[in-house]
This record gives C-alpha cells, structure tokens and sequence, in this order.
C-alpha cells in the first residue's frame, strides 16, 4: 500500500538528498534535514516539468516555423 510507495522515495532522499546523515544540532536538527531534502526532492521534480514543458515550446515554435509556406520559399531562396 503506501508503505511500498514511500519506500523508495525515501531511500532516494537518503542517497540523493544526504538524508542519511543529520547535519544539524539541536531538537529541531532532523525536522531541518528533513524539510531540506524534502524541499529539494520538490525543486527536483518541478525543473523536470519545467524542462519539458520549455522543450515542447521549443518543438512548436519550429513546427510553426517551418511549416509557414512564406518561410519555406524564403529558406529555399537563400534570404536574398
């Protein structure tokens, strides 16, 4: 169930994320280390979207681009 779910997530923050190893001091240390990673797990996970969000952009701005029959004859006609 969520058990098996939440199992690699956390190994992967461990390994990932330094989660292994509590660098801070104090009650408050491991809640710290634990917001950290769990903040970077997120960062991680939202400039991945973001990365494929701006290569579908990219893809369609050249799909508008060359399939614009002006720009075809243009291209073919050597800009001059």
């Amino acid at each position: 169930g969520t058990r098996a779910a939440i199992e690699p997530i956390i190994g992967h923050l461990k390994t990932d994320f330094r989660l292994a190893k509590n660098y801070f001091m104090g009650e408050t240390g491991p809640q710290i280390n634990a917001l950290l990673a769990a903040t970077a797990w997120n960062m991680k996970k939202m400039m991945e979207l973001l990365k494929q969000k701006i290569i579908f952009l990219f893809y369609k701005i050249q799909i508008m681009l060359f399939s614009n029959p002006v720009f075809k004859y243009k291209l073919n006609s050597g800009f001059c």
